[in-house]
C-alpha cells in the first residue's frame, strides 16, 4: 500500500545493495581453498609437431597409411596419388606425411609444406601449397620442368578422368556397400575415431558427399549404375587407344601430369592389397581381365619409375 513503512525508498536501496553484493561474495570454504591453493596461469603450450618430420625438406601431406612415412608407398587416394606421383616424375625432393582433410588449409588433401631455408626457423610462417598450385610449384622446384599440352584434345581426355572414371570410382568405393566396408571403412573411417556413433555418422557423411559429387555431372536425379560403368569402360577404352604402343601419353618423351593422373586410378584398381571385393568391383574388371593391356604396362612403368 502507498505510505507503507516497509516499502520506503531507503530500505529498498539497502536491500538491493545487499542482493547485488551477494553475487560477488565468495563462500568461506571456497575462499580458504583458493587462499591455500591460488590459481596460477601457465604459459601456452607449443603447437604439437611430428618428431620425425625433417623441416629442412618439403613435406607432402596425403591420405596414406602411417608406414608411408618410412617407405614412401603410394597413397590410397587418387587425388593424392596423382600429385605424389607427379612430383616424383618432376624430380621434386619431398617426404610424405600421412594426414587428413582437417589438417589441410583448404579442407582437402593433398597440400605441401615447403622446406625451411637456412635463414628460417620453425617459428617463421611458410605458406602451404594447395593442390591447385602444385604444378606451378613443381615447375620451379623440381629437377626439371615439363609443359603439359593445353589444347582441346588434352582437355577432353582429362574430362574422361575427372568425370566418367571418377564418378565410377566414387560409386565403387563409397556407394557399393561391400567395398565400402572392405576398403573405405578401414582406410578413411576407422583411423579417424574409435567411437561407433562417430564412425556411423562419418560413413553417412562420406556417402552423401560422394553421391552429391556424382549428381553434379548427372542429367538425372537418379544415378543409372549400368550407364555409369559403361561410360567408365568406354573412358578406359579411349585412354587405351590414345596411349597405343607409346610409352607415355600423347607420345611424349617423358611422363607428365596426365600419366600421373591415369596411374592414380589404374594402380589403385589393380592393387589387390586394398581389399577390393572383386565380384562387386565392376570398375577395375576390364583392367584385371587384360582388356587394356597397354594401360597395365603403363601402370607398371610408372610404378617402377617412381616407387621402386
Amino acid at each position: 500500500m502507498p505510505g507503507d513503512g516497509d516499502n520506503s525508498p531507503r530500505k529498498t536501496d539497502i536491500a538491493a545493495n545487499r542482493a547485488q553484493s551477494s553475487w560477488f561474495h565468495t563462500p568461506r570454504p571456497v575462499k580458504r581453498l583458493f587462499d591455500r591453493f591460488p590459481l596460477i596461469s601457465y604459459p601456452a603450450n607449443k603447437l604439437p609437431q611430428r618428431k620425425s618430420l625433417d623441416r629442412r625438406r618439403n613435406a607432402l601431406y596425403i591420405f596414406a597409411q602411417e608406414s608411408v612415412e618410412q617407405h614412401d608407398l603410394p597413397s590410397f587416394n587418387p587425388s593424392c596419388l596423382k600429385w605424389q606421383t607427379y612430383l616424383k616424375l618432376m624430380g621434386a625432393d619431398y617426404i610424405t606425411v600421412p594426414s587428413n582433410n582437417h589438417a589441410s588449409p583448404t579442407g582437402s588433401l593433398p597440400f605441401l609444406m615447403p622446406a625451411y631455408s637456412d635463414t628460417q626457423s620453425a617459428l617463421d610462417f611458410v605458406a602451404p601449397v594447395p593442390s591447385n598450385k602444385l604444378q606451378e610449384w613443381a615447375s620451379k622446384n623440381g629437377g626439371f620442368a615439363k609443359e603439359e599440352p593445353g589444347n582441346m584434345r588434352y582437355k577432353a581426355y582429362i574430362s574422361l578422368l575427372d568425370h566418367r572414371i571418377r564418378n565410377a570410382w566414387l560409386h565403387t568405393l563409397y556407394l557399393n556397400p561391400t567395398n565400402f566396408i572392405a576398403v573405405a571403412q578401414p582406410l578413411y573411417i576407422d583411423p579417424s575415431t574409435s567411437s561407433t556413433v562417430a564412425r556411423y555418422a562419418l560413413s553417412k557423411n562420406l556417402q552423401a558427399a560422394a553421391l552429391a559429387e556424382m549428381l553434379k555431372t548427372s542429367t538425372s536425379p537418379v544415378i543409372d549404375i549400368d550407364l555409369l560403368y559403361r561410360e567408365s569402360d568406354s573412358a578406359f577404352a579411349a585412354l587405351s587407344q590414345l596411349l597405343g604402343e607409346h610409352e607415355w601419353f600423347f607420345d611424349e618423351d617423358a611422363p607428365g601430369l596426365f600419366d600421373a593422373a591415369v596411374f592414380a586410378y589404374t594402380h589403385l584398381l589393380l592393387n589387390n592389397g586394398l581389399g577390393w571385393q572383386v565380384e562387386e568391383e565392376r570398375l577395375g574388371k576390364g583392367l584385371r581381365e587384360g582388356r587394356w593391356k597397354n594401360l597395365i604396362d603403363h601402370e607398371r612403368r610408372i610404378y617402377q619409375k617412381c616407387y621402386q
